[in-house]
């Protein structure tokens, strides 16, 4: 809370450095708010809590967008997510640190606000990701499948018949055996042991529903509007600067391709061809140490589900660590996660049958 700075610095003071660089610049001194504009964590999007300045508060400045530059990055104490929000230049005035006038006893204690790099509840650059990849017949096959549209709909020529679907693409500490976090865009994050409503309507461009459609078959019964809340607004919260926080465009396109690199590879070539036919958990394992490198099999679940007393192979949760590009390097997103036996109490089924389309 900067309200306390003595605000009898004059507005000709108030000034804008003008350095040449044309990249994100560092500044010191304070933001005083003039208009009660949205503090967004992404420039021009995402304000977790809703949060408007207060006209005539001093906030900490942290950086502008570029030179000449359109934004300037404060520090809002106490909001949500992080306290890192970006403000047009336009809404307030620029105090810097060497015009400030102080009165020789109005010394400042030591600042105990997380500094701008860090989230709440959430340290920077501390979440990994679990990617669930769906065998879908077998999840049409179970009494909570066997009617939804996705289910009704599905043919032995279609997409999800041969191939791993998406079921998610979730953040999660892998440090630990808790799932955290989640919900981080409805005042969170909190634990993902529960589940919220989900939305009415997230707003995807027409190429990423197109792609989404074939990618994760749920989007016909609303899979997508359950993700998105409880695991996309999560998704690149624990980083900094103006890239922090992701959309549904970046989160489901980033998902996206992590899937394909998985039904590129042989470990989906290997469930194609035991169609009808029992998998085990080493046959499974040793797909992914040679198409991902060694060890890779140990930073993937194997989870059944049981139908008719007979265990199918549903799903595979695969740990991931790092930033996921497009096209989506999963060598070195298996390779840098932890292994199952430190992020999960769970442990894989030993052998499943990879279901068929019925």
């Amino acid at each position: 809370m900067k309200g306390s700075i003595a605000l009898t610095c004059a507005l000709l003071t108030l000034t804008i450095a003008m350095p040449s660089a044309a990249q994100q610049v560092r500044l010191e001194g304070y933001f005083i708010a003039l208009a009660k504009c949205e503090a967004n964590q992404k420039k021009d999007s995402g304000n977790p809590g809703n949060i408007r300045l207060e006209i005539r508060r001093a906030y900490d400045m942290i950086g502008r967008n570029s030179t000449p530059g359109t934004h300037y990055q404060i520090k809002v104490p106490d909001a949500p997510i992080t306290q890192a929000r970006w403000v047009p230049m336009s809404c307030g005035a620029y105090a810097p640190k060497n015009s400030l006038v102080i009165s020789p006893d109005q010394g400042q204690a030591p600042s105990t606000q997380p500094t701008s790099t860090e989230a709440r509840g959430l340290a920077q650059d501390s979440i990994e990701y679990v990617l669930a990849a769906s065998w879908q017949p077998s999840f049409c096959a179970t009494a909570k499948g066997r009617d939804k549209k996705e289910c009704r709909s599905q043919t032995p020529d279609r997409f999800d018949a041969t191939h791993f679907a998406l079921h998610g693409l979730w953040p999660d500490d892998l440090d630990d055996t808790a799932i955290f976090p989640c919900y981080c865009g409805r005042g969170g994050p909190v634990s993902c042991k529960g589940s919220q409503d989900d939305d009415t309507q997230i707003r995807l461009s027409p190429e990423v529903m197109n792609d989404l459609k074939v990618a994760m078959p749920g989007v016909q019964s609303g899979l997508h509007l359950h993700e998105w809340p409880k695991h996309g607004t999560c998704y690149e919260r624990d980083k900094s600067g103006p890239d922090a926080g992701s959309d549904p465009d970046e989160y489901f396109t980033e998902a996206m391709a992590a899937l394909k690199a998985l039904n590129a590879s042989s470990v989906r070539q290997l469930f194609a061809e035991h169609i009808g036919q029992t998998l085990t958990r080493d046959q499974i394992r040793s797909a992914f140490d040679d198409a991902f490198g060694s060890g890779a099999g140990e930073r993937v679940l194997i989870r059944c589900t049981k139908v008719g007393g007979e265990n199918l192979i549903a799903e595979l949760w695969i740990n991931l660590k790092g930033n996921i590009a497009t096209p989506a390097d999963l060598d070195t997103l298996i390779q840098a996660a932890p292994p199952t036996s430190d992020s999960t109490n769970q442990k894989s089924c030993v052998k499943g049958r990879v279901q068929a389309v019925r």
